[in-house]
């Protein structure tokens, strides 16, 4: 099951997919089309974020409860 926070608002088009970093971690909203990224929906607010493409982490889709115990956790969440 994935899960995302809505769509991106850097380009409006993309959704905003939940990944957990292997090595920290933590959660991050990543946008699959400009590939923009949002380490918390604070983030999102005030049109932060960084590129995830310099990142050079491994991510793996974050589950229902590594989110629920996440900054995310009380962010309106969706599943595909």
């Amino acid at each position: 099951m994935q899960f995302h926070a809505g769509h991106c608002p850097n380009c409006h088009n993309g959704r905003l997919f939940l990944f957990r970093e292997s090595e920290t971690g933590d959660v991050y909203g990543h946008c699959e089309e400009c590939e923009q990224g949002y380490r918390s929906p604070d983030e999102i607010e005030s049109r932060g974020g960084f590129l995830t493409l310099l990142n050079d982490s491994d991510a793996e889709w974050a589950t229902a409860d590594e989110i629920s115990r996440s900054v995310w956790a009380n962010y309106r969440i969706f599943q595909t």
